[in-house]
C-alpha cells in the first residue's frame, strides 16, 4: 500500500532528479563530461548501492520510457537534418555508418559463434544488439558541446540509421522461424520495413507540413505536434513497417519542406519537444544506472572482445572511408573513433531478446557492462576533441 510518506518521497525523488539533470546539464559545456553519465552514476547510487529504488518494479515501465525516449530523439535529429547538409554528406555517412555496422556485427558474431559457442541464430542476434551506436547518447553529447558541420552530420546519421537497422534485424530474427533461411528471412524483413516506413513517413510529413499552419498559433500545439509523431510511430508498426525509421523520416521531411507556420511558433515547438525529450531521457538514463547488473565471471572475456572488436570495426571504418568524408581532418577522426557508445536501443533490444531466447539470460548484464565502459571512452575522446580552428 502506498502512503502518504510514499508519496512524498516519489515526488521528492522527481524533482531531486530534474533538479540534478539541469545543473548536471548546465555543467557539461564546462566539464566536458556528458550529463548521461551523472545520471546513470545517480541511478547506480539510488538503486543497487542505497537501495531507495527498486529498479525491477519499473522494468516494464523503463521499456516503455526508453522507446518513448528513443522516439522523441530519432524525430529531433531529422528535424536538424537539412537535405543540403545531408545530401553532400550522405554517401560518405551511409558507407562508414554501414561498414562499421557490418564490421561490429560480423566481430560480434564471430565471438558469439567461438567463444560463447552459441548456435549461428543466437551468435546473429548478439551482433545485431551490439551493432549500432546510442543515437539517444551521440545526439545529446553533440547538442550541448555544440559540435557542428560534418562531423555532426555523419555521427547523427550513423548513429539513427544504426539504431534503426539494429531494431529491424533483430525484430526480422527473432520472428525468423528456426526451420527458415536466415539470411533470406533477415532481408526479406529488412526490405518490406524500411520501405513501408520511408514511403509512409514521407508522406505524413507532407501532410502534416501543409496542415500544421492552421493550429501553429494555438496555445496547445506543441501536444498536438507531439501526438502527431507518436501516432506516426504507432501507425506504421502496425501496418508492419518500422516506426523509428518513419519518425526520423517524418522529422526530416517537416524540416526540409517550406510550410506557412510562423517562425516564432515553430520555435515554441522545438523549445516544447526538446524539454520533453530532455526530461524522458533524463528519468531514462537514472533508472537505467539503477537497474545495473554487472556481468558474471565466465562472461568478462567475452565482453572484453566485444568491446575490442568494436573498437577495431570503427578504427578500420573511419580510416578507410575517410576519402568520401568531405570536412573530416585528423581532429574529427580521432572524435568520430571515440564516440561509439551504447545505450538506449542496445539495453531494450537486449532485454527482448533474452526474453525470447532463455539460453540468452547474460545478455542484460553484458550490455550494461559495455554501455558504461563505451560511456566513458566517450568522455574520454570528447574532453580531447578541439576541433580545427577556421583559419
Amino acid at each position: 500500500m502506498i502512503t502518504e510518506t510514499s508519496f512524498i518521497q516519489i515526488f521528492g525523488l522527481l524533482g531531486g532528479l530534474f533538479v540534478l539533470a539541469f545543473f548536471a546539464n548546465q555543467q557539461s559545456q564546462r566539464t566536458r563530461v556528458p550529463d548521461v553519465i551523472i545520471l546513470m552514476i545517480t541511478g547506480l547510487v539510488l538503486g543497487p548501492i542505497a537501495g531507495w529504488i527498486k529498479a525491477d518494479q519499473f522494468a516494464t515501465f523503463t521499456q516503455y520510457l526508453g522507446t518513448f525516449a528513443l522516439i522523441l530523439i530519432l524525430f529531433q535529429a531529422g528535424s536538424e537534418l537539412h537535405v543540403r547538409d545531408a545530401v553532400h554528406h550522405f554517401p560518405g555517412a551511409v558507407l562508414f555508418g554501414f561498414l562499421t555496422y557490418g564490421l561490429s556485427v560480423t566481430a560480434i558474431t564471430y565471438i558469439g559463434l567461438w567463444v560463447l559457442k552459441l548456435p549461428l541464430h543466437q551468435a546473429l542476434l548478439l551482433g545485431a544488439a551490439f551493432g549500432c551506436t546510442s543515437s539517444t547518447l551521440v545526439v545529446p553529447v553533440l547538442q550541448q558541446f555544440d559540435v557542428r558541420g560534418a562531423v555532426s552530420v555523419i555521427l547523427i546519421l550513423e548513429a539513427a540509421l544504426g539504431d534503426i537497422v539494429s531494431v529491424i534485424s533483430v525484430g526480422s530474427l527473432i520472428d525468423i522461424p528456426q526451420g527458415n533461411t536466415v539470411v533470406s528471412g533477415l532481408l526479406t524483413g529488412f526490405v518490406f520495413e524500411t520501405s513501408i516506413a520511408v514511403i509512409l513517413g514521407v508522406i505524413a510529413g507532407l501532410s502534416w507540413s501543409h496542415a500544421r499552419s492552421r493550429f501553429a498559433a494555438h496555445r496547445f500545439y506543441g501536444a498536438l505536434h507531439i501526438g502527431g509523431v507518436l501516432l506516426v510511430y504507432a501507425l506504421v508498426e502496425v501496418v508492419g513497417g518500422s516506426g523509428l525509421l518513419a519518425v526520423l523520416a517524418f522529422g526530416l521531411t517537416l524540416a526540409n519542406v517550406p510550410n506557412g507556420a510562423n517562425e516564432a511558433d515553430a520555435e515554441g515547438v522545438l523549445i516544447f519537444h526538446s524539454d520533453l525529450s530532455f526530461l524522458v531521457r533524463s528519468f531514462f538514463f537514472v533508472l537505467l544506472g539503477a537497474s545495473v547488473e554487472f556481468i558474471g565471471q565466465p562472461y568478462l572475456v567475452a565482453t572484453g572482445l566485444i568491446l575490442v572488436g568494436l573498437f577495431l570495426a570503427r578504427m578500420i571504418s573511419i580510416y578507410t572511408t575517410g576519402w568520401v568524408l568531405p570536412g573530416i581532418g585528423e581532429p574529427e577522426k580521432k572524435l568520430i573513433l571515440g564516440l561509439f557508445p551504447r545505450g538506449l536501443v542496445n539495453a531494450v533490444l537486449s532485454i527482448q531478446i533474452a526474453a525470447r531466447q532463455p539460453d540468452m539470460a547474460f545478455l542484460p548484464a553484458m550490455t550494461f557492462t559495455v554501455i558504461v565502459v563505451t560511456s566513458l571512452l566517450m568522455v574520454v575522446g570528447v574532453f580531447r576533441f578541439r576541433p580545427r580552428s577556421p583559419g
